[in-house]
């Protein structure tokens, strides 16, 4: 599976890049579900970004998640500083 993330505002600098692909190894199904083995893996800003949903905006594929969405072979994950 193919996901490739975009970061915004503060969080582009809190993560020191705007974008950047990458391929999963394993399957995760839920933005969450990715956001919890990346923090496990690497740690860091990961873990704060997981911790505190309240401090970005969650866009998938260009449309704003409203509840859980299934991941898809392709897609793009945007995050928003509030």
């Amino acid at each position: 599976m193919n996901l490739k993330i975009l970061f915004f505002a503060s969080l582009r600098e809190q993560f020191e890049f705007s974008q950047k692909e990458i391929t999963l190894l394993k399957e995760v199904r839920t933005a969450e579900e990715f956001l919890l083995d990346m923090s496990k893996q690497s740690g860091g800003e990961w873990v704060d970004l997981f911790e505190n949903k309240s401090m970005y905006k969650l866009a998938i594929n260009k449309s704003f998640l409203h509840g859980k969405i299934l991941f898809t072979k392709e897609m793009s994950l945007q995050f928003f500083h509030r």
